[in-house]
């Protein structure tokens, strides 16, 4: 699985969520730019990838935003919904192949356009490497024929 088809799943179990009305890419500030946001929110970003010989961890914060009410009384319910919205998230891509190991959650409060909370969780997925031949197979190739299996 690569990197882009991980993040495409990502976003579609994201976007099977009841909370998550807008799906914000790469950079929670960018929040920011959205003077019509469609809150509840789900936001991602990339950490540092780990990849091995036969399995790759991808390491992204997922983020689940909300706006709080003008008297801040629905800021532990929000909360409480983001870390079961991301929960869910985890669950659906563990159910479509691609694992997670235990994760962390954080909750904050923080100014963006609108006063919102929510929570963000650094969380590890694992997927098989889609292998990919590094040369042409047949002459030059060191063995003769490319033995990975080709995508």
């Amino acid at each position: 699985m690569t990197l882009l088809e991980t993040i495409n799943a990502i976003e579609v179990a994201a976007s099977r969520q009841p909370s998550v009305n807008m799906i914000v890419r790469n950079d929670i500030f960018r929040l920011n730019t959205y003077a019509d946001a469609k809150y509840g929110v789900f936001a991602w970003t990339q950490g540092q990838h780990e990849i091995g010989m036969d399995l790759q961890t991808f390491v992204f914060t997922f983020f689940y935003v909300d706006r709080l009410t003008a008297d801040k009384r629905n800021e532990v319910e929000i909360q409480s919904v983001g870390i079961q919205t991301l929960t869910n998230i985890l669950r659906l891509l563990d159910e479509w192949g691609i694992p997670y190991a235990d994760w962390t959650a954080q909750t904050f409060n923080q100014r963006f356009l609108d006063e919102c909370a929510g929570v963000f969780a650094s969380v590890r997925l694992q997927a098989p490497i889609a292998w990919v031949c590094a040369s042409d197979a047949g002459e030059g190739f060191p063995l003769g024929e490319c033995e990975c299996e080709c995508i």
